[in-house]
């Protein structure tokens, strides 16, 4: 039996699918709901969420899921060269939780963005005058490695646990053929661009065409250079395989904020395969995605 239920969380479609012979609602419903709690602590769009509060006193104890999303966020910071960095501010770009009604008082505020500098103590985090956390992407691997874990360890053999295209498919042992992933198209609306057969995999796709906005003629996106504190448009989409899918994820984020031959230089170095659309519409694939039978459409 085919057990599904979706529900938008974190401003972002939320779902969860297992194929199994007994009923499997229940846990389904139990993991959307620790995402509804992952959301009222780490949305930076809630005045009482956690990571609100400690942007605001900028000192505060958190819980220890708290301390583990911050030291993934730090592996992945200095394995990225810092282009991966959560203290980046896009409030600073207007990216409210509506990014389309934004205000005219632009903000520019100089950053601390030294992600190793932020002092832990037990539980307690200290952040400085001018740092703030957005962890509003990263809750969403988070997330879907908790649950793929917790699947697996309760025998499901075959399920699909999607978080807005961060993707994590296991299958094993359900009689349907392995399920296809498809990444969309940033040329034409509503086309795919590629078809990929995924399987006890996580596949992330992050790009700059979709959560973007323009105001007073100059185009953003959700995803900042920290360098230089404003968007690269060079990488308009990314999509990355990896066993987790916090990898996969982040990586993909910090190639968008890096220029593509940055980019391209990094990723060679990584265990993981990776199909990137770049802005004059090549497209730039490791070989052994070719094992994923990629279709380009």
């Amino acid at each position: 039996m085919k057990y599904s239920k979706s529900n938008f969380l974190m401003w972002t479609d939320i779902n969860i699918t297992i194929f199994s012979k007994i009923n499997a609602l229940n846990d389904i419903y139990d993991w959307l709901g620790i995402f509804y709690w992952l959301e009222k602590e780490f949305s930076r769009f809630l005045k009482d969420s956690d990571l609100s509060k400690l942007n605001d006193i900028k000192k505060l104890e958190v819980s220890n899921r708290f301390i583990d999303i911050l030291k993934h966020s730090q592996e992945i910071y200095n394995i990225s060269n810092k282009f991966f960095n959560p203290l980046v501010n896009l409030s600073n770009i207007w990216y409210s939780s509506d990014f389309k009604k934004w205000q005219f008082e632009k903000k520019n505020i100089e950053q601390n963005l030294d992600l190793d500098k932020i002092s832990v103590l037990w539980n307690f985090i200290i952040l400085k005058d001018n740092q703030n956390f957005d962890f509003g992407w990263i809750v969403k691997w988070y997330w879907v490695d908790l649950v793929s874990e917790f699947l697996k360890n309760k025998w499901y053999t075959d399920f699909i646990i999607n978080a807005w295209w961060d993707i994590y498919l296991f299958w094993n042992n359900w009689k349907w053929e392995v399920p296809v992933v498809a990444i969309d198209s940033p040329f034409n609306e509503n086309d795919i661009l590629a078809t990929l057969d995924i399987k006890d995999k996580s596949i992330s796709t992050s790009w700059i065409y979709k959560r973007k906005w323009n105001i007073e003629w100059k185009s953003f996106n959700h995803i900042l250079n920290p360098e230089i504190n404003k968007n690269n448009n060079e990488i308009i989409s990314i999509s990355l395989i990896s066993d987790k899918c916090y990898i996969a994820d982040s990586f993909a984020t910090a190639c968008i904020a890096m220029w593509i031959e940055k980019s391209l230089i990094f990723l060679k170095k990584q265990n993981i395969n990776w199909i990137i659309i770049w802005s004059d519409w090549q497209i730039y694939k490791t070989n052994w995605i070719e094992n994923y039978n990629l279709c380009i459409i």
